[in-house]
């Protein structure tokens, strides 16, 4: 049985809090579900990262006039990532899309970028760890996915 999460850009950064100077909201069980999936040993966990909580990351987090943290982001962080068979980094792709045109905003309006991550974790039938509240909300009344934080 594989265990298969998906990172959302809040968890993302919780995850990484020291790095990013966040508190940790992320809970033990998670946490370790996390490490398991990042750790060698643990043939059966995987994440998966949707492009998009990069781009959010580098657009909101990393975007600063210091150059220095957007490298040391990359080399401590992101370089490790790609690095990982365990990791998977997720384009938006065909089928992401196609799931996308079909989130029903009537339900709740979410943001494009909580759109895509919605839509990657329902590609791959993974849990999503996340505590956005819309994509708690969506989720509860369409039981897309599993979700966790």
């Amino acid at each position: 049985m594989t265990h298969l999460y998906v990172f959302d850009s809040v968890s993302f950064i919780n995850y990484y809090n020291t790095f990013f100077k966040e508190q940790d909201r992320l809970s033990k069980r998670i946490r370790q579900e996390i490490d398991h999936c990042l750790s060698p040993d643990y043939i059966t966990h995987k994440i998966i990262l949707p492009s998009i909580v990069l781009v959010e990351l580098f657009q909101k987090q990393l975007n600063t006039k210091d150059d220095e943290i957007a490298s040391q982001f990359k080399y401590e962080i992101l370089s490790p990532l790609l690095d990982n068979e365990d990791v998977e980094i997720k384009g938006i792709e065909l089928e992401v899309l196609k799931i996308y045109s079909q989130i029903d905003n009537n339900i709740i309006k979410l943001e494009n970028h909580d759109k895509i991550i919605l839509s990657s974790a329902i590609h791959v039938d993974g849990i999503l760890i996340t505590n956005d509240t819309k994509i708690q909300t969506y989720v509860e009344a369409t039981n897309a996915v599993q979700l966790a934080f």
